[in-house]
């Protein structure tokens, strides 16, 4: 039979919302997931909606690189610009 050992400690929700965002840089940084992402892989990536994306890419909010009619990411250039944003809406997905 498993017992699951239950640990309560105490921490602010600023020290909890520190702890989550460094696992997850940990998570992004050991993956090797390509760097370069799609419109669809960048909605993924980001848990949004294609027509916020868009919005955001339109209004320069989001850096994005074209080819021809196919626009392109890079997962540091959106990661960069969530932890840099001012914008109340990006900072609510910051990673």
């Amino acid at each position: 039979m498993q017992t699951d050992n239950i640990i309560l400690i105490s921490i602010t929700k600023d020290e909890l919302i520190d702890i989550l965002r460094e696992v997850v840089r940990q998570e992004l940084n050991t993956k090797k997931d390509k760097e370069l992402m799609s419109f669809k892989e960048t909605c993924e990536f980001l848990r949004v909606s294609a027509s916020w994306l868009n919005k955001q890419k339109s209004e320069d909010k989001i850096p994005y690189k074209k080819l021809g009619k196919r626009v392109f990411f890079f997962r540091k250039e959106i990661i960069n610009a969530l932890e840099d944003s001012k914008y109340s809406k990006l900072k609510d997905l910051r990673i």
